[in-house]
């Protein structure tokens, strides 16, 4: 299964009909997460790459609800997935000793709430910034699998994306677990970094 291709500074308000997505009428966005996270523990990097983008758009084609975020993060736990995946390298690859110390774990996501379904309507900032994570974590794996510089800067704006919507969530009005994790921010900014090293982009 070919590995889904986003290019995320020319996402449109809505998705493009020719771009293959996943169907997920039958999936909340945490349950949508949690599955891509079961399949990156199993190295299935290419279906967690189609849900976690599938997911993506959906995100960023949600308006976001300042009002209920705050309530709905009181809910929301994080985990870090058990499994730290195996980077299997292309043959042919260039490598240089070093530069791939990325952390490689997954963020399991749980909605302590029973009253309600959750739906993209309702995700609030944390979850879309784990999401999002994952997403860039996913297509990052793929890119080192593979050899791929196209998943390669796909990683590197969903890390991007992660990281401002993690900024736009420290506001008075809302309340942000993830925005006061030292650990997550340095989890990011490292894969950040390494995306940009491996795109030599050092400007970054």
């Amino acid at each position: 299964m070919p590995h889904q291709m986003i290019n995320l500074h020319n996402l449109p308000n809505k998705i493009k009909p020719n771009i293959p997505i996943m169907t997920v009428h039958h999936f909340d966005p945490i349950e949508l997460n949690n599955i891509a996270v079961q399949h990156l523990e199993h190295s299935n990097t290419s279906v967690a790459c189609k849900i976690l983008a599938t997911a993506v758009r959906l995100i960023l084609n949600t308006p976001i609800n300042y009002y209920s975020d705050s309530k709905i993060s009181n809910y929301i736990r994080f985990q870090w997935s058990k499994v730290a995946y195996e980077i299997n390298q292309a043959p042919n690859r260039n490598h240089i000793p070093g530069s791939t110390f990325m952390f490689s774990r997954a963020i399991i996501l749980y909605d302590c709430c029973t009253t309600r379904k959750m739906t993209f309507q309702h995700l609030c900032s944390d979850a879309k910034t784990a999401i999002v994570y994952n997403a860039g974590l996913a297509f990052h794996l793929a890119a080192m699998e593979n050899n791929n510089s196209t998943c390669m800067s796909n990683a590197r704006d969903l890390y991007l994306l992660s990281q401002n919507i993690l900024r736009k969530a420290n506001k008075p009005c809302i309340t942000s677990t993830l925005c006061f994790d030292f650990d997550f921010h340095v989890i990011l900014l490292n894969n950040l970094g390494q995306t940009s090293y491996e795109l030599v982009d050092y400007d970054a």
